[in-house]
């Protein structure tokens, strides 16, 4: 969990667990970045096919998990995706180090303050 965030952060659910895995197998099915998909289309149509109310924000955190059990899970601008091949995985890669990095830069910003 993230300090000042606890909720939005906290463990996955069961259900979550098991909206995870329903993520996964449209993903997986087809690869590369031209088929994106966008977070709001995904949580859209959780919302609609179950009873469950998925965020924004609970979507970034199953897609964490997804990512930490080894999925190979890309993103861009469009949405999340398979990578269809290695440039796509650098490519995400490079994105979330760059966010890495803005993060570092604020957190020195901060600590001048203390």
């Amino acid at each position: 969990m993230i300090k000042n965030f606890e909720q939005q952060t906290s463990k996955l659910s069961e259900e979550e667990l098991k909206i995870a895995e329903i993520i996964k197998k449209p993903l997986s099915r087809r690869k590369g970045k031209f088929y994106a998909i966008a977070g709001t289309k995904i949580c859209s149509g959780i919302n609609n096919n179950t009873d469950h109310r998925l965020s924004s924000v609970r979507l970034r955190k199953i897609i964490n998990y997804l990512r930490n059990q080894g999925e190979p899970i890309c993103s861009n601008s469009k949405g999340y995706f398979y990578p269809e091949n290695k440039q796509e995985i650098l490519d995400t890669i490079t994105s979330i180090q760059q966010r890495v990095d803005s993060q570092k830069q604020i957190i020195n910003q901060l600590n001048k303050h203390i």
